[in-house]
């Protein structure tokens, strides 16, 4: 027996094939930021400037999608004059009393102030389809230097890649100061890559 296909069933098939079409078009751009299970371990290295935005605009447009696990790491160095109200009772040098608080106040503010940043960066790589899945925050002594506390995070964690950014110091700031991005290179046992700053910001 012939059957014929009514109007009302050449519609119905169309609505159900565009339907599919638009579930399949939805299905296939939530994959697009799956990410692989046995892929490496990506550390973004991340400080106060704006030129951090960029470092991790590269990192969604070409890495984080190979990650199983991504980091956020910000390390701030506890420097910097600090105010403070100490009672008379309180003003013990010899005993330390007035550098703890010192100490304790700056501590306190550098935590706060890593968190926010770290906050933000999270925001943003949300808003590009990648959140990470943790966020570090190191402090840095005052006798030790940012670049020593994050490679001692390095050894630790052991990832397999870190990107971070340059800031674009010249030679001869690079021989007096010494970059951290140059640091991680020539000593973390990862690989490291650095994002330069983008052609249209250095003219």
């Amino acid at each position: 027996r012939e059957h014929r296909a009514t109007p009302e069933g050449v519609m119905l098939f169309r609505l159900l094939s565009r339907a599919r079409g638009f579930y399949t078009a939805r299905a296939e751009k939530k994959e697009e930021n799956r990410r692989d299970i046995a892929g490496p371990h990506i550390l973004v290295a991340l400080d106060e400037s704006p030129y951090s935005a960029h470092v991790i605009k590269w990192g969604v447009d070409n890495v984080f999608d190979k990650a199983s696990k991504i980091t956020f790491i910000h390390a701030s160095e506890l420097s910097g004059a600090v105010s403070f109200s100490a009672t008379t009772s309180e003003m013990d040098f010899d005993a330390g009393i007035v550098k703890r608080k010192v100490d304790e106040q700056a501590r306190k503010a550098a935590i706060q102030k890593g968190q926010k940043l770290l906050e933000l960066y999270s925001e943003r790589a949300g808003e590009w389809g990648y959140n990470p899945d943790e966020q570090k925050l190191l402090l840095a002594s005052r006798n030790s230097n940012v670049k020593y506390a994050l490679l001692e995070y390095v050894d630790e964690s052991k990832p397999d890649l870190i990107i971070c950014g340059s800031r674009g110091m010249g030679p001869l700031s690079r021989a007096f100061l010494g970059s951290v991005a140059d640091y991680l290179v020539h000593n973390a046992q990862c690989t490291v890559t650095i994002v330069k700053e983008p052609w249209h910001r250095q003219e």
